[in-house]
C-alpha cells in the first residue's frame, strides 16, 4: 500500500509546521531528512499493524476526509534520506541527523511533540501536535485524540 506524502489531510496547525520545517530547516541546511509519511488511511494503518510496524490501534496519522466533519491527521514522520530511506538509528550518522533535526524542529515548532524525546520508546522520526494544540482547535479541526 502506498505511503502518503500529500499534505491535504493535515491539521492546519501541523501543515504550518511542515511548511516552516521545510523553509527554515531542511532547505537552508540541506538536511538529509525528508517528509516520509503524512496521513494514513485505515487500510494502510491496518497493514502496518499486520506487518508489526505499529501496535497502536488508534493513530495520530489516521485521517478521513470523506466524513463530516473531516478527520485530520495530527502526526507526520520525517526519515533520513541519502539516496535511500534509513530508519537505522544504530548507524551513528543517521542517529546524529535525527537528533539534530528533532532538536531544531522542537525549537521552531513548539506546537509539536517529538517522539525522539520519549526515553521509554524513542521514535526519532515521529512528530505530532501536542494535546494542548489539538484540544484548542478540536471544535474546528476534528482528529484522533490520545492524551
Amino acid at each position: 500500500m502506498k505511503v502518503n506524502r500529500e499534505t491535504n489531510m493535515l491539521h492546519p496547525v501541523l501543515l504550518g509546521c511542515v511548511l516552516r520545517i521545510q523553509r527554515q530547516i531542511i532547505d537552508p541546511h540541506s538536511m538529509p531528512i525528508r517528509l516520509f509519511e503524512t496521513g494514513r488511511t485505515p487500510e494502510r494503518h491496518q497493514e502496518l499493524i499486520t506487518r508489526g510496524k505499529t501496535t497502536d490501534i488508534m493513530s495520530n496519522h489516521l485521517y478521513d476526509l470523506d466524513v463530516y466533519p473531516p478527520l485530520y491527521t495530527t502526526a507526520v514522520d520525517y526519515v533520513y534520506y541519502d539516496s535511500r530511506w534509513s530508519w537505522n538509528v544504530r548507524n551513528s550518522t543517521v542517529l546524529h541527523w535525527y537528533k539534530l533535526f528533532g532538536n531544531m524542529v522542537s525549537d521552531i515548532c513548539t506546537e509539536l511533540y517529538w517522539k525522539g524525546l520519549d526515553r521509554n520508546n524513542a521514535n526519532y522520526n515521529h512528530f505530532e501536535l501536542t494535546p494542548e494544540i489539538i484540544l484548542e482547535h478540536m471544535d474546528k479541526y476534528p482528529c484522533v485524540f490520545r492524551p
